[in-house]
């Protein structure tokens, strides 16, 4: 039944257990099942990164220093995403140092007085 994608709850409940511990007396778990729901969870992650602060602004950015944080932090938003899909660790360290200088500038810009004309 879990093989045909019915939840361990469901499961629990159809056969009368009250706890996950004894359905699992019942579960045979193979090394096929556990690399199919490993590939699963590689091919279709829920949770990547979590979302950005701050709402994307949908409209052209104004140039004040609130939009351009936004900006940055949505970016830094997608390089997490980018690290975390990264299939190699050269890519993953790539996008780290990104992602680090990307935190910098943010500090950077909190620290001065953007002023724009």
């Amino acid at each position: 039944m879990l093989r045909a994608g019915v939840s361990l709850p469901a499961v629990m409940k159809l056969h009368g257990h009250t706890t996950p511990r004894m359905t699992m007396l019942y579960v045979e778990i193979t090394q096929m099942d556990l690399q199919r729901e490993f590939q699963l969870a590689r091919s279709h992650p829920r949770h990547l990164a979590p979302p950005p602060r701050a709402p994307l602004p949908v409209t052209a950015p104004h140039t004040n220093r609130a939009s351009l944080l936004v900006s940055l932090r949505a970016s830094q938003h997608v390089l997490e995403m980018c690290r975390r899909g990264a299939s190699d660790d050269t890519t993953r360290r790539l996008f780290t140092r990104l992602e680090n200088r990307l935190m910098k500038m943010i500090a950077e810009i909190h620290r001065c007085k953007l002023t724009t004309k």
